[in-house]
């Protein structure tokens, strides 16, 4: 876990071997699915990502894993960050990332 992490539980024992199964599973590209047209980012991957995450009751079974790619894995934690802070804020705020998609057409 990093200094940064904002994890509240502890990865299994073994994590290595089943991410690795998961990338395995997932070709090693991301594996986020886009709303308005229903493709997959196919950007290749790094990061095991838990869908529904730990602390929110979500699993590490290989169901609630995916491959991502920086990218999405970015933007999630920015979207969480975003939501702990309306939530302590108490107000909603339209969501901003910085950075576009590396398969954007441009």
């Amino acid at each position: 876990m990093s200094a940064s992490s904002r994890r509240t539980t502890p990865l299994p024992a073994h994590w290595p071997r089943l991410r690795r199964a998961v990338m395995n599973r997932d070709g090693w590209v991301c594996r986020h699915v886009r709303h308005d047209t229903g493709e997959i980012c196919a950007e290749p991957a790094r990061h095991c990502d838990h869908i529904v995450p730990a602390s929110e009751g979500g699993s590490d079974n290989p169901a609630n894993l995916r491959a991502l790619c920086d990218w999405h894995v970015l933007r999630k934690d920015a979207a969480a960050g975003r939501a702990r802070k309306r939530a302590a804020a108490g107000r909603w705020q339209p969501a901003r990332t910085g950075r576009p998609h590396p398969g954007e057409v441009r």
